[in-house]
């Protein structure tokens, strides 16, 4: 019926334009609360936030108990409780291979398929996952990036670029752009850098339109923000208007890259750290660089290899329960990576730091670096959901070595689309190799890139 109706509003040109008008005004309302909600948390004591999100997860497991056949069989099959929060520690962990296997009976009974949005990660371990997203959970993900715009100070009709892997079509390359420009008030950037296309010799147009644009904020990968301001710096390039902030994700910064990018752009970096997977985020505000946690986002617990709380000042893995992806609940999901404990108060963390997100890079025929985050995990490969794990090994320049434990539904033209997605924007030659088994480190870790050569 839903689908019906969704086609009679397609159909009817006049029909479509008020559906859009209401539908753009609701997702709004739902941003903008979550912005009023995370700033009247900022007021509350830390029994009130602990109360909040105790009941936040007691309804999230209480949700999916009743409306997933997978937690159901799980929590009777475990005698778990789900109105007891002490029970919580006793749900046995999710993971990618466990979803895979039980996807369908993750979804929500309360939705249809297609009511829900597909998405995709391709794995910073080499195991991509593909899932299901309801629409309000994205849309409290955006009120959380809107409420850290808020904190670098962004004002309406602020300019924001951000970077990402994504193919730019052939006539705008030609003419020498590597750029997109947006709707105005898009959250992930009204203009829009691919990295893919960034070498030494066109860097120079990317910095060039930079200061045309002359944006308030910036958000991306710290490796393509550092490359463009080692090139400000080393070319005595100054900016003559302000950036209020500068919002990196998706990889590990180090402290010289920091430095750097602050100097180069003048302004001061605040780091992200979320998930496709919908289930926590984190950021920094001050010049401490500790990550908080969202109360409204998950829940979190850090621990040891052996399923203990990590103690303040220790490193351990990251597990999160999400709260608003109730299309697909992600109940102690094992992220992969790990964070060393600040501060704690339930499951509200600050991390001093955080571990996992790496800058892994290949290098091409003419010895340029090209980073995985945005060749591979950027481009979002349709490949991710037919692949069980895969890895990529490096012995040569110019030559990479792709090893593929292949999914179910894997084919030949899996292959094609890797192959092409890869070569199209960069001089790669590749070679690809079907194995049964992947090998660990001594440390039991899945290494998604092994890079024998020094650069």
């Amino acid at each position: 019926m839903i689908l019906k109706i969704k086609n009679i509003i397609k159909n009817n040109f006049i029909l479509h334009e008020v559906y859009k008008k209401l539908h753009n005004l609701k997702t709004k309302k739902i941003e903008n609360d979550t912005v009023k909600r995370l700033n009247d948390i900022e007021k509350l004591s830390n029994k009130e936030i602990e109360d909040l999100q105790k009941n936040m997860l007691l309804n999230i497991l209480e949700y999916s108990y009743k409306n997933t056949n997978y937690y159901k069989k799980l929590f009777d099959e475990n005698n778990i409780n789900y109105m007891d929060i002490e029970d919580l520690k006793r749900i046995p962990f999710l993971d990618k291979s466990i979803i895979k296997v039980n996807k369908s009976d993750i979804i929500s009974k309360e939705f249809d398929i297609s009511e829900l949005g597909l998405k995709n990660t391709g794995g910073s371990t080499g195991e991509p996952l593909v899932f299901y997203c309801n629409t309000k959970a994205g849309l409290i993900d955006l009120g959380h990036h809107a409420y850290l715009y808020k904190l670098m100070g962004h004002k309406k009709n602020d300019i924001i670029l951000s970077c990402g892997g994504f193919n730019i079509p052939d006539n705008l390359i030609k003419s020498n752009i590597f750029w997109l420009k947006m709707e105005s008030g898009d959250l992930f950037g009204d203009y829009k850098f691919s990295v893919l296309y960034l070498n030494n010799s066109n860097i120079k147009l990317y910095v060039d339109k930079l200061l045309e644009i002359k944006p308030n904020i910036l958000r991306g990968y710290p490796s393509f923000f550092y490359t463009l301001g080692k090139y400000i710096l080393e070319n005595n390039i100054n900016l003559n208007f302000q950036i209020k902030g500068i919002n990196l994700t998706s990889e590990m910064c180090s402290l010289e890259q920091r430095i750097l990018i602050e100097k180069a752009f003048s302004s001061m970096v605040y780091f992200e750290y979320g998930h496709t997977e919908v289930s926590l985020y984190c950021y920094t505000n001050d010049n401490t660089y500790s990550y908080k946690s969202s109360p409204i986002y998950g829940y979190i617990e850090v621990l040891d290899d052996q399923g203990n709380e990590t103690k303040v000042g220790k490193v351990g893995n990251i597990i999160t329960t999400g709260f608003n992806n109730v299309g697909m609940p992600f109940i102690r999901y094992k992220t992969g990576d790990l964070g060393e404990v600040a501060y704690r108060n339930g499951g509200v963390i600050h991390f001093k730091s955080i571990f996992g997100r790496t800058q892994d890079y290949i290098l091409t025929k003419n010895n340029d670096k090209v980073y995985l985050t945005a060749l591979i995990f950027g481009q979002h490969l349709k490949a991710f959901s037919n692949i069980y794990k895969w890895q990529i090994i490096q012995n040569q320049t110019g030559v990479i070595d792709i090893n593929i434990i292949k999914g179910n539904e894997y084919s030949i033209s899996d292959e094609v689309e890797i192959r092409e997605k890869i070569t199209e924007v960069t001089d790669i030659e590749i070679n690809f190799m079907y194995v049964n088994n992947i090998p660990k480190t001594k440390r039991g870790k899945h290494l998604f890139l092994i890079q024998r050569i020094k650069n």
